[in-house]
């Protein structure tokens, strides 16, 4: 979390949420190397890999204060794809736990590493004290969307897509999350964090591909449309998109064309897009600074794909 003190009012920022890096490594050399990479305080086993964890904010916030005991926050995720032999990845935020001890562990680990490149970038945005953020949904026909509700019955997080369409994006209320962490926050209303997630694709594309994703973030305007039976199609889609895959084809054909040429309000998409080309430089700068310093390779026409 960060360390300064968001004021009450609206805000978005944006920042480079997750990298992932493909090496080479041999797969008969990787359960030992796990076996003793596992020895290391900061290394604990995970599902089908290991996770690097920083123990630092388990009693205190950012801000020094104590807090009951929570669980580490992971820095990195490391493990071998089943699909590619001799290959290792490696998932971590590259603004977020590295000066960690075991952050500094990664960061050796990636330098030592042959044949990097990047194979995943997300992009998060994080949208402060705007009360419509919860109510704006991807609608994509075509694309899985799995909600997890909160114990009040409420959305808390959604995700759109599939991890391996490479066109994921997740939608979850971080104040939650942050407060489950760290106690009461200071001055936040509503903290919502929408994560684009980017893969396969030249950074140089980055701003149309994102515009375009955003482009089908919003609320639909349903209670301008002009009969009761109508309203209630869309509103029906609205809180339970699982409606559409039940219908007959003709029936799906007519809610596309209806939510097409429904009103939309799509103000705090258009805002989140501009405040990513807004920032694309600076972003740029971070990941390239980033492929430099531990010689991440890309391909000639800068794309990052695996």
């Amino acid at each position: 979390m960060s360390r300064e003190v968001v004021e009450k009012s609206s805000e978005i920022k944006v920042s480079i949420d997750r990298l992932t890096v493909v090496a080479d490594y041999p797969s008969d050399r990787l359960d030992h190397d796990m076996r003793e990479w596992m020895r290391k305080p900061f290394v604990q086993d995970i599902s089908d890999g290991i996770q690097v964890v920083d123990e630092r904010n388990c009693y205190f916030d950012d801000f020094g204060n104590r807090h009951a005991p929570v669980a580490p926050e992971q820095v990195a995720f490391i493990h071998s794809p089943k699909f590619l032999r001799d290959k290792l990845r490696i998932d971590f935020n590259p603004n977020h736990g590295l000066d960690s001890e075991g952050g500094q562990w990664v960061l050796q680990l990636i330098a030592k590493l042959q044949n990097k490149h990047f194979s995943r970038c997300d992009i998060a945005f994080d949208i402060f004290n705007e009360p419509t953020a919860q109510d704006y949904q991807v609608y994509r026909f075509g694309t899985g969307k799995q909600i997890i509700m909160g114990p009040d019955g409420k959305m808390q997080t959604t995700y759109y897509g599939s991890m391996k369409s490479g066109q994921q994006i997740r939608q979850y209320n971080k104040k939650i999350e942050q407060q489950a962490r760290h106690g009461k926050l200071v001055n936040v209303d509503s903290w919502w964090r929408v994560e684009l997630q980017l893969r396969g694709n030249k950074i140089a594309d980055y701003p149309s591909l994102v515009r375009k994703m955003l482009e089908e973030f919003y609320i639909p305007e349903y209670k301008n449309l002009p009969t009761i039976r109508e309203k209630a199609m869309i509103l029906a889609l609205i809180t339970d998109p699982t409606i559409y895959g039940d219908a007959p084809d003709r029936t799906r054909q007519r809610w596309r064309k209806l939510l097409k040429e429904t009103p939309k309000d799509n103000r705090l998409s258009v805002a989140m897009a501009k405040k990513f080309v807004e920032n694309f430089q600076r972003l740029e700068y971070e990941l390239q600074s980033i492929m430099n310093r531990f010689n991440v390779a890309a391909n000639e026409d800068d794309t990052i794909n695996l």
